[in-house]
């Protein structure tokens, strides 16, 4: 098993990013077909990684929407192992997911990536077709995204 730092290493020289530099807690952004910002940040207390994605502005949901997210979220029955969150200081709703800090290979730290993204892309889509009065349902399988329309 590789620490994600080994795994982002690996990961970004297979992609030809080159070496890539955390910033000063060890945080490290990527985004996905420039509109999915997910910031992976190490957790060196309990060594563990955290990812998250912004969702958008805190304050545009109804307490509807936020009751069906605190549903859905709830032991992430229909987020993927996600959970939703507001980041009161940002005002801004967060789908976020913890993982061990421990990955087989770069294709293993790929697979969970496009698990959570699959889940972003939904749950976006999802809040969108809320606010505009319409409904969406939940997707049949995850799907695969891969690293390509990425930037650092």
């Amino acid at each position: 098993m590789l620490k994600f730092n080994d795994v982002l290493k690996e990961f970004s020289e297979k992609i030809g990013l080159g070496a890539l530099e955390p910033d000063a807690d060890g945080s490290i952004a990527f985004m996905f077909d420039d509109k999915y910002e997910i910031t992976f940040t190490p957790d060196r207390d309990d060594g563990s990684l955290l990812m998250f994605c912004e969702m958008g502005d805190a304050d545009r949901l109804e307490k509807s929407d936020l009751f069906r997210l605190m549903e859905a979220s709830v032991l992430g029955a229909r987020t993927g192992g996600a959970a939703f969150g507001i980041h009161e200081r940002l005002n801004k709703l967060v789908l976020w997911k913890r993982h061990d800090d421990s990955f087989e290979d770069a294709g293993d730290l790929e697979r969970k990536v496009n698990s959570f993204l699959a889940q972003i892309i939904y749950w976006k889509e999802h809040l969108d077709d809320s606010q505009a009065g319409g409904e969406t349902t939940a997707p049949e399988n995850e799907g695969t995204f891969g690293f390509g329309g990425m930037s650092v």
